[in-house]
């Protein structure tokens, strides 16, 4: 259990590493996001024009002293209070305000006429439209509870450009709905009055009515509550029912065989009795047509043997045909008879089932009759009740008897309510710090290159035989100009851009980018980096790379049997992944081991380890002039100034490497390098470029690609394995070039990393 919280912990400790090695990684888009959602925040509360929200507030009673008519059915106090808050948004109570205060003519509330065109007319019902919503678009109304139950206050806001005016719109407002609450109530009274004696006149009437019917009712019929002796007829009912269900299936399965008679092709009646007619009829017409088809194949249908074969044949089809007519009728019959039957049972049903309900009516009309009555007596007390509070509403009508007032009236408001700035530029400053790490993520997300052994394995299957460590200074960001490439790359795919020369402010720099994966660079970009990796296991031997140089070395010799294995074939799927410094190195390392070692640069487009050797490739024949004439092998072989590590130049690049690299010379040259070396190192073209590693590989003992972290698109190291495998070329592994140590191992790597450099 202990184990387990340990390793839950240390997983969290990496991602969360994993992930603020990403925001370092992207820090100056993250760091400019980030000031822009500042930027943008700080000038929209600057640019933006001021509003100002004048408050004031309403005290509602849950009721008033005197209760008139329209709240005989009165809802909750929270639906009453509600109601109150939707009324000051109410289209009328705004038009109003809007006349009274001659608002379509203030620019503050209606907006500055143009120059050139006419000024809007006060009575367009599309302007005064404009002016309402605008109107109740500035209007806020929220509920407030108070601790007493009958009390609730509406908080009332109306906000403009002009404070003042947003004070007089407010109390104008609270004038206008007062006035509209007096006008209902007193309204709602008067009219209750002359309603209620209508009403009670008529409810009376009916009341009357209901009665003599009730009473005419339970005396002329004896009504008995129901009871179980009408169960006889619940009996009948249920057999009935089952009758029905009988016939209706036996309906169906009639109405099914009449169907598949009528479909039946001719010879084919199916559930025919055995030694019946038309079983006999059937085996003979099938007999006749068997023969006569025979026949046909041989004889023409004009011999007489044929013709009285097809008369047989004739005769029985009719007669077949005749038996089946004759079926088909009985079957419809049938049909028609279940059908009747089952007409005849529901017809029966229903009359059941209407006596059944006659024999009930009676006890339902007088209980129906008798509840109603009970409900308009209810009514009518509580109608007469409800008169005398409205006479009693009506007679005060001179009195101020509202149970609405306003607490407070609309205050000059003194600071906006909008824009709130310190509010917005917190919004900015959580945004962009969000809206960063998103950013990064998704840039990170997006950039689909080879950036750890766990992308190779997920992406191909293949094994990793080791990674080579980036420089420090490499896995630091490059700058915005960097990483604004990068961004490029990713979301554009721009393909290679050649080196721009020059000194940039003392500093020679160079962009490459191969795919979407590309990166941008500290001075020299690929050629500063390779001339720092070119033959570091023997310039800086003490140096990570170095190290693990020397672990890939241990690697091969430990994986690969000892004499089975003895050439390698080095390539990469794209340009510029490190892969004649990856050779060079592992040459020297497999010297030190004491293994006599021969690098053959095999890329007759664009050789290298001539030029990282010190050596003119020019200068004497190399690979090219030994496959284009009769030089022998030795004469081709030089020095490198490493112990037991000779190098084979290109030479002079041909016209047609390809066909020189697959020649027979060639293969006497690898018979004849095998028998001398212990290990021939293959330098090959990229093999997404151009097809001499895959002509090449049949000749080697293994092949290994070489990519390049954070450079190499994990769909191009994808298609590279595919390749080899169509060619049915065995790949070793991977050798990945330029790993960002965090990336790969985490915290404890780039210890190691700051200890090797200590050393």
């Amino acid at each position: 259990m202990v184990e387990t919280s340990g390793e839950s912990r240390s997983g969290l400790l990496a991602q969360a590493q994993h992930y603020w090695h990403v925001l370092l990684r992207w820090k100056w888009t993250a760091f400019l996001f980030f000031l822009v959602a500042v930027a943008a925040a700080a000038v929209f509360s600057i640019v933006v024009t001021p509003v100002y929200t004048a408050n004031g507030s309403v005290w509602i009673e849950g009721e008033s002293n005197i209760l008139p008519f329209e709240e005989v059915q009165s809802l909750g106090p929270e639906t009453t209070v509600q109601s109150h808050a939707r009324l000051f948004q109410s289209r009328s109570l705004a038009a109003e305000t809007i006349e009274k205060l001659k608002l379509y003519e203030n620019p503050d509330f209606a907006g500055r006429q143009g120059r050139k065109g006419p000024p809007r007319d006060p009575s367009d019902p599309l302007f005064r439209e404009e002016l309402i919503l605008r109107f109740i678009g500035n209007l806020t109304s929220t509920v407030t509870m108070a601790q007493a139950e009958r009390i609730r206050i509406v908080n009332v806001g109306f906000s403009n450009r002009n404070p003042r005016l947003a004070m007089e719109i407010l109390n104008a407002l609270f004038d206008g709905y007062i006035d509209m609450i007096v006008r209902k109530r007193y309204s709602a009274s008067e009219q209750a009055t002359a309603f209620l004696d209508e009403q009670l006149a008529s409810l009376r009437t009916e009341i009357e009515s209901r009665e003599r019917e009730l009473n005419k009712l339970g005396s002329e019929k004896d009504i008995m509550p129901l009871t179980a002796e009408q169960a006889p007829a619940v009996s009948r009912i249920a057999e009935f029912n089952k009758a029905l269900t009988d016939a209706t299936i036996d309906r169906i399965n009639k109405l099914n065989d009449y169907n598949q008679l009528k479909a039946a092709p001719l010879g084919e009646i199916p559930n025919v009795p055995e030694n019946s007619l038309i079983q006999r009829l059937r085996e003979q017409y099938i007999t006749l047509k068997r023969q006569y088809t025979t026949r046909l194949a041989s004889v023409r249908p004009e011999y007489p043997e044929m013709q009285r074969l097809k008369s047989e044949l004739d005769s029985a089809t009719e007669a077949l045909q005749n038996e089946t007519q004759n079926l088909i009728r009985t079957s419809y019959a049938d049909y028609q008879a279940a059908l009747s039957k089952e007409l005849s049972l529901q017809r029966q049903l229903e009359r059941e089932k209407t006596l059944a309900y006659n024999a009930n009516s009676d006890s339902v009309i007088y209980n129906s009759l008798r509840i109603e009555l009970d409900n308009r007596k209810s009514l009518l007390d509580v109608l007469s009740k409800r008169k005398s509070e409205t006479d009693v509403s009506s007679r005060l009508k001179g009195l101020d008897a509202l149970n609405v007032w306003v607490v407070d009236q609309a205050n000059l408001p003194l600071k906006p309510a909008f824009p709130d700035k310190r509010k917005n530029i917190m919004i900015g400053i959580l945004v962009g710090l969000a809206g960063g790490l998103g950013l990064v993520i998704g840039l990170e997300y997006l950039n689909h290159t080879v950036k750890t052994t766990k992308d190779v394995t997920d992406s191909t299957g293949l094994p990793t035989l080791g990674a080579i460590p980036a420089f420090e200074a490499e896995t630091k960001p490059s700058g915005p100009r960097g990483e604004f490439a990068k961004i490029k790359s990713i979301l554009f795919g721009k393909g290679e851009i050649k080196e721009r020369k020059g000194p940039r402010k003392g500093r020679e720099k160079s962009v490459s980018m191969t795919g979407p994966g590309a990166v941008g660079s500290e001075p020299g970009s690929d050629n500063s980096r390779n001339r720092k990796i070119e033959l570091i296991a023997l310039r800086e031997p003490r140096s990570i790379q170095a190290e693990s140089y020397r672990s890939i070395r241990t690697t091969l010799l430990v994986s690969f049997p000892p004499g089975k294995i003895k050439t390698l074939l080095f390539t990469s799927p794209l340009a510029r992944e490190g892969k004649s410094s990856t050779i060079s190195n592992l040459g020297i390392t497999l010297a030190e081991a004491g293994k006599r070692i021969v690098l053959v640069d095999s890329d007759l487009r664009k050789s290298k380890q001539a030029r990282i050797f010190g050596t003119d490739s020019g200068n004497g024949p190399g690979l090219s002039g030994y496959l284009s004439s009769f030089i022998e092998p030795i004469g081709i072989i030089r020095e490198t100034g490493v112990t037991n590590l000779s190098l084979i130049p290109s030479g002079h690049l041909p016209a047609n490497p390809i066909e020189l690299l697959t020649s027979e010379r060639m293969d006497a040259l690898v018979g004849y390098l095998k028998k001398t070396f212990d290990f021939v190192l293959f330098d090959t073209p990229p093999i997404l470029a151009v097809s001499d590693a895959l002509a090449m590989g049949p000749m080697a003992d293994a092949i290994i690609l070489i990519a390049r972290g954070g450079h190499t698109p994990i769909q191009a190291i994808r298609q590279a394995k595919q390749k080899l495998d169509m060619h049915k070329l065995r790949c070793q592994g991977v050798i990945i070039n330029g790993v960002d140590l965090l990336e790969q191992d985490g915290y404890y790597a780039g210890q190691y990393y700051h200890y090797a450099q200590a050393e």
